[in-house]
C-alpha cells in the first residue's frame, strides 16, 4: 500500500520496505523502530503539508523537530522517501531552492496532488500514560515551558478533544468504563466503583488515552493510519493479545472500519501472537465454509487479518528484514520469541549442573 526508503537516519544506515494495512516493527532498544514509524508518520501529518498545490507541495514548520528528528539528520547524507499508494511520494533531500527540505509530489504524471487519496496518521507515542497524571494540572505545565517533544503535546491534544467529545467508553475486554466528568477522568469497574483515571492501574493509565483517542479519531475523522509505539505498554500478556485483537476490530462490534491502517513498534512477542493467530484464523477459514463457521466460534471474523495485507520487520544493525515466512505468509516460528529460547537452553544448561551435582 505504500513503501518507506530510508538512508542515514539515525539508528537506520539503509532500509526499503513495504508499509501495508498492518505493519509491525520489533528490534532491540535504540534499533530504529521509532525513527522509522515516526518517518511514516510525517507523511501523513496534516499540520506539516499545510500549503498544496498540484505539482509541488512543501513541507511547512518544523517536521524534524517535532518527532525529535533533527539530532537523526547527517547533512548531505541523510534522505527519506514515502511513496503513497502510488498516487503521490513525500521526499526529504536536495532541491533547487533549498540545500534539505520535504516536499510531496504526484507520483507519476498522470496523478496530482488534489486528487490524491491523503490518509491522514495519528502517531500514539509511548508516553501517552502522562496525561492521566497531568490531567488536572496540563496547562499550568504547558504555561510554565515544561520541555515536552511536539509529538507527545501533538496527542495530548488529540486526547483532549476526544475526551470532551466523547465523555465515556466502555472497554469490555478489560471489564472498566472510562469517564469524563466535572473535568476529570474516571474509570468505573465491574461493581461502579469509581477511581481517578491517576490513581488506576498503570495499564489503565496507559490504554484509556489510547482507546480514547483512536476510537473516537475512527468515529469522526473517518479512514486513518495508526501509529501506536508498544500498545503492550504496561499490560498483562492476556490484555495485551485482547487489546490488538480489539484495536483490529474497533470496541463496538455492531461497527466496521474497513479502512484504518496500523503500525505498531513493540518489544513483545505476545503483540507478535495475538497478530498471528488472527491471520491464522483467516487462513483457516478460507479453507471451506465448514472451517469458516468453527473459526468464528473460536474468533470472530470481524478481527482476522488477511496475511496479504501484514508486514513484519525486525529491526537492527542498520536495517530491517521481514519476519514473515514466505511459504505460510505468518510470522516465522523462530522470530515469535528468540528470548524464550535463549532462557530456555540457560536453564537446560543450569538443570543439568544440578542433576550432575545430585548424583554425584
Amino acid at each position: 500500500m505504500a513503501r518507506l526508503t530510508v538512508k542515514n537516519v539515525g539508528p537506520i544506515r539503509e532500509a526499503d520496505f513495504e508499509v501495508k494495512k498492518y505493519t509491525v516493527f520489533i528490534g532491540p532498544q535504540g534499533s530504529g523502530k521509532s525513527t522509522l514509524a515516526k518517518l511514516i508518520a510525517i507523511g501523513g501529518d496534516e499540520e506539516i503539508w499545510a500549503d498544496k498545490n498540484p505539482t509541488l507541495y512543501t513541507a511547512s514548520g518544523d517536521f524534524l523537530g517535532k518527532y525529535g528528528l533533527w539530532d537523526y539528520i547527517l547533512p548531505s547524507k541523510s534522505s527519506f522517501l514515502f511513496a503513497e499508494k502510488g498516487q503521490y511520494s513525500v521526499v526529504y533531500g536536495e532541491t533547487e531552492t533549498a540545500e534539505w527540505t520535504l516536499w510531496m509530489e504526484p507520483s507519476n504524471s498522470d496523478n496530482n496532488l488534489d486528487t490524491a487519496v491523503f490518509t491522514p496518521n495519528l502517531y500514539i507515542p509511548t508516553e501517552r500514560h502522562i496525561f492521566p497524571l497531568l490531567s488536572d494540572a496540563i496547562w499550568s505545565l504547558l504555561g510554565a515551558k515544561i520541555n515536552l517533544p511536539e509529538s507527545v503535546k501533538a496527542f495530548g491534544a488529540e486526547f483532549e478533544q476526544a475526551r470532551n467529545t466523547s465523555s465515556q467508553l466502555q472497554i469490555p475486554f478489560l471489564n472498566i468504563h472510562y469517564r469524563r466528568e466535572n473535568g476529570r477522568d474516571f474509570v468505573y469497574y465491574a461493581h461502579e466503583k469509581a477511581v481517578p483515571l491517576a490513581n488506576s492501574a498503570s495499564g489503565y493509565q496507559a490504554v484509556v488515552p489510547l482507546l480514547v483517542t483512536v476510537e473516537h479519531q475512527r468515529e469522526h475523522c473517518g479512514d486513518s493510519r495508526f501509529i501506536i509505539e508498544e500498545p503492550e505498554l504496561n499490560l498483562y500478556p492476556t490484555a495485551q493479545k485482547d487489546l490488538i485483537y480489539n484495536l483490529v476490530s474497533g470496541l463496538d462490534p455492531k461497527k466496521a472500519y474497513g479502512g484504518t491502517e496500523w503500525v505498531f513498534t513493540t518489544h513483545s512477542p505476545y503483540v507478535l501472537s495475538a497478530l498471528n493467530t488472527l491471520m491464522l484464523a483467516y487462513k483457516v477459514a478460507h479453507q471451506s465454509e465448514e472451517n469458516r463457521t468453527k473459526v468464528e466460534a473460536i474468533i470472530p471474523a470481524r478481527h482476522w487479518i488477511n496475511p496479504d495485507d501484514f508486514a513484519a520487520y525486525y529491526v537492527d544493525e542498520g536495517t530491517v528484514r521481514s519476519i514473515i515466512n514466505p511459504k505460510t505468509g505468518l510470522i516465522s516460528d523462530n522470530e515469535l520469541d528468540d528470548v524464550s529460547e535463549d532462557l530456555a537452553g540457560e536453564q537446560d544448561q543450569l538443570l543439568e549442573l544440578y542433576r550432575s551435582f545430585l548424583h554425584a
